[in-house]
């Protein structure tokens, strides 16, 4: 379900100013789509590994945050967010989106706020001052690496099944894939068993932090695509 939009085409020297009163208003009915940096982040954050947080706090794949039974997100709690610090994309940005076209080129939108939502709009800053205040910088880095590494395997899983890109929908080229590929697709996607793997095959030492790790990964997962291509 898309949410609605106060204002379109908005650029980082657009302006605006939002300070959040944390009201909790927009941690409900919501899909928080994660990629795997923020994974990375969350389980860092909660001291597990990645395989187990997706065990513990995802859905459909290991690609969304799940949510309570009174559709609440998963980790909001009577104090709050319980893991502000290392929130993903989505809640950093909020009451903005982010859209990057095929092109590369950036934009954003402003959404609606939720019902009785008691944070203040102001336009005394920029879209891109905002960005800085919420750390969304590097998660924004993330996110653009990710979809580039996701369009690689998608690509591999086309081949696989012998698909054009044009003429099937996403869903009819996974439905023909291969099920051992498509598991070695996703099986791609949980940072600490393939950074781990990663790391022994190469007499690497296992990275510390989320952004070491996202960097080992996307170096291993894009070298297994070479190697599945040849």
């Amino acid at each position: 379900m898309s949410l609605p939009l106060r204002r379109t085409r908005l650029n980082a020297e657009t302006p605006f100013a939002f300070t959040c009163e944390r009201c909790s208003r927009c941690c409900r009915h919501k899909k928080i789509q994660v990629n795997p940096y923020e994974i990375a982040r969350l389980a860092d954050n909660l001291a597990m590994s990645t395989g187990e947080f997706v065990r513990r706090f995802t859905t459909n794949g290991g690609t969304q945050l799940a949510c309570n039974d009174d559709d609440t997100c998963v980790f909001l709690s009577s104090g709050g967010c319980g893991v502000h610090p290392d929130r993903p994309l989505v809640c950093r940005l909020y009451p903005l989106g982010r859209h990057v076209a095929a092109s590369g080129e950036e934009s954003f939108s402003e959404i609606e706020p939720e019902p009785g939502c008691t944070g203040v709009y102001g336009e005394e800053r920029t879209i891109g001052d905002y960005l800085d205040s919420q750390g969304a910088r590097s998660y924004m880095q993330a996110a653009d690496k990710y979809l580039s590494l996701f369009c690689t395997l998608y690509g591999i899983m086309r081949e696989n099944a012998g698909i054009p890109v044009k003429r099937k929908a996403v869903k009819q080229v996974t439905a023909s894939i291969n099920a051992s590929a498509h598991d070695q697709v996703n099986d791609m996607m949980d940072i600490d068993t393939v950074v781990s793997t990663y790391c022994r095959e190469n007499g690497l030492p296992f990275p510390k932090s989320p952004d070491e790790k996202m960097a080992l990964h996307i170096q291993a997962v894009e070298a297994w695509a070479t190697n599945y291509r040849r």
